[in-house]
């Protein structure tokens, strides 16, 4: 039941971002955890998802959850940003032909982006560094 609520939370705020045309193929991968709770990976992915609003230059393909296993590598994250909690996602993306960003390869697809995310005492979620 728990899943069920996250997923249909997930769904309807890509529902209400895809007026911005970059959101509309997410695939986002099913995830389950031991840390943390449906509602905190939800959050979490929501803040990554908004990073991708209306930026018509880079479309979102996929977004996932790194995974419990894998958190611990990424706790001094947490430690050298004053937070109590670390969260890791995968995403793959698309820089558009007409992007002017600097920093990406115009018409590259990017395949397993890090979005590294801390909050403190539950509370909202912050990336903090994303790339390779």
């Amino acid at each position: 039941m728990k899943k069920t609520i996250a997923v249909l939370l997930l769904c309807a705020l890509i529902l209400s971002l895809t007026s911005c045309g970059t959101l509309n193929f997410v695939d986002i991968e099913e995830f389950s955890s031991e840390i943390y709770t449906d509602r905190d990976i939800t959050s979490a992915m929501e803040v990554v998802l908004e990073e991708f609003q209306g930026k018509s230059d880079r479309i979102l393909l996929s977004l996932s959850y790194i995974g419990d296993s894998k958190i611990s590598d990424y706790r001094d994250w947490a430690d050298r940003n004053g937070a109590d909690e670390v969260i890791v996602f995968m995403t793959d993306y698309y820089v558009s032909h007409f992007s002017n960003t600097p920093t990406q390869n115009a018409g590259s697809e990017y395949e397993n982006w890090k979005f590294i995310l801390v909050r403190t005492n539950g509370g909202e979620w912050e990336i903090v560094d994303q790339g390779y």
